[in-house]
């Protein structure tokens, strides 16, 4: 579910990293504030018609038959199957596993003004077991074909204050110790790197292999993520002067988005 499979969500919380000399100052928790985010201005693009369902901004994109049962999709690091459900004219069910295990499920739900639409989803991708659950809001941006499903066309993501997610999605612990940062996650996703060092392996994300973090200033530091050594997103991290909110830019290189979003200390 692109945005909902959490790389954005998890990544965007790197960012309380800061000179050794301070360590103290940013070790703890920090918590992604959903309604400070700036989300991207580029639509996804979906197409439900003839009986079947096509994501065109998926990376990579995919079509399957829309009769509810599970389908092959090739190329993404989170799913191998996807199926699609036509509930009603402006109903539908989606859910996606990989070697036959459940990773995510969502509801999509076209209001009666064709205007909007609201996603309701559980993400189990996570290698420990912890669910990411919540609800998000789009608004229509073009409308598909004549004839075509109430879920096609483009839409793009409202602001993040009309959404939901439990804190599995939003919570991350930090310690850095010298210039070693260690970043834990509910979800189970972990690593340990040193800043202004080489690539350092990321533990319990199948779409996220590797990171590498850049002092840019004494306060600032860009985060590269890659996925089998490509580079997959980009993260400029600008801790506030009172150390309790960071602000966080994020250039999504895979879907060609850029959003923002501020951490609050916990």
């Amino acid at each position: 579910m692109n945005r909902l499979a959490c790389i954005a969500v998890a990544s965007v919380l790197l960012a309380a990293v800061a000179p050794a000399t301070a360590a103290s100052k940013f070790d703890g928790t920090w918590k992604f504030d959903i309604a400070s985010q700036q989300v991207s201005t580029k639509p996804s693009v979906y197409l439900l018609t003839g009986g079947s369902y096509t994501c065109s901004t998926c990376v990579p994109a995919y079509t399957v038959v829309a009769d509810g049962g599970f389908h092959p999709v090739a190329g993404n690091p989170y799913y191998d199957e996807v199926a699609v459900m036509v509930v009603d004219p402006r109903t539908i069910g989606w859910k996606s596993r990989k070697g036959g295990k459940p990773m995510v499920e969502f509801t999509r739900v076209v209001a009666a003004n064709d205007a909007s639409q609201t996603t309701t989803f559980t993400d189990m991708t996570a290698a420990n077991g912890v669910a990411v659950t919540g609800k998000s809001t789009d608004k229509r941006a073009a409308a598909g074909p004549v004839g075509s499903h109430a879920a096609s066309g483009s839409w793009l993501d409202t602001t993040a204050a009309e959404a939901e997610v439990n804190d599995a999605a939003v919570l991350v612990t930090l310690h850095l110790d010298g210039e070693a940062m260690t970043f834990k996650t509910p979800t189970g996703v972990s690593y340990t790197t040193t800043i202004d060092g080489p690539q350092s392996p990321v533990v319990g994300d199948a779409g996220w292999t590797t990171v590498a973090l850049k002092r840019t200033a004494p306060d600032t530091l860009v985060e590269t993520d890659y996925r089998d050594g490509k580079a997959t997103g980009v993260f400029t991290y600008a801790m506030a002067a009172d150390g309790r909110t960071i602000r966080a830019d994020q250039q999504d290189l895979l879907h060609g988005t850029t959003s923002a979003v501020t951490l609050i200390k916990q």
